[in-house]
């Protein structure tokens, strides 16, 4: 069987559209709507509400620096950041790493980063490739990079032992894999219930597919979870 990577509308698009200096339209994707609205499925009063509106700023809940402080020195490191969106990680792993692959399915999201990776300086540019990829192929090459980086993606793809079992030959000798995803609890927005994994079920699935964990945070992040896993060693 091979493995899809089923990923509804919202979770095509990154969370939030970096404008280019001049300003420009509100281009928020329906990835980041979605995730910015509140949770249809829960009653939620007016305070709650008038709450959820003022965390929709995502720098404030994600704690984007947090996360990746958490990875360590990036000086040497080629991360790929798959499902990257509109760039929202992409853009700021280039500040400290060797090189950034930023990774997605759709077009019109690679159009979009390699349009935005213009207003960057050179240095900053030659560290950064957009890559389209296939649903069931991350288009990477064998020993290519040292951290597969999944930010509210892991829970999108079907057959995830497949898909996993691809990323291995592509991470270097000690890389890691990341998964930042959101917490199977209530939360004021954020996709639906039955749409997140438990954080035990991603750190099972990692086990089971030969990754030793060496992070599970549940605490760092209100309303996400992070694990960073070693990938086995490949005989």
């Amino acid at each position: 069987m091979s493995t899809t990577f089923s990923i509804p509308t919202w979770a095509y698009y990154g969370f939030l559209i970096l404008f280019c200096s001049c300003g420009g339209p509100d281009l928020r994707s329906a990835r980041e709507e979605e995730v910015l609205k509140p949770d249809s499925t829960q009653n939620f009063s007016e305070t709650e509400a008038k709450t959820s509106i003022q965390i929709q700023d995502r720098t404030i809940w994600q704690k984007p620096y947090q996360v990746i402080e958490m990875l360590g020195p990036l000086e040497d490191k080629v991360i790929a950041d798959i499902g990257a969106g509109s760039g929202y990680f992409s853009f700021r792993f280039i500040y400290s790493a060797q090189k950034v692959i930023a990774v997605d399915i759709e077009k019109e999201l690679i159009d979009m980063m390699n349009a935005e990776k213009e207003f960057y300086k050179p240095e900053l540019k030659e560290k950064f490739e957009a890559r389209l990829a296939s649903p069931d192929n991350p288009r990477l090459a064998r020993n290519e990079v040292d951290i597969v980086f999944l930010s509210n993606t892991y829970t999108y793809i079907q057959n995830r032992t497949s898909y996993l079992n691809k990323l291995i030959p592509c991470l270097k000798p000690g890389g890691r894999i990341v998964v930042v995803d959101f917490k199977k609890k209530i939360t004021p927005f954020g996709p639906p219930m039955n749409q997140r994994l438990a954080q035990g079920d991603v750190e099972t699935e990692l086990l089971d597919a030969g990754f030793r964990i060496q992070v599970s945070d549940d605490t760092s992040l209100l309303y996400q979870y992070i694990i960073i896993a070693e990938a086995p060693i490949k005989g």
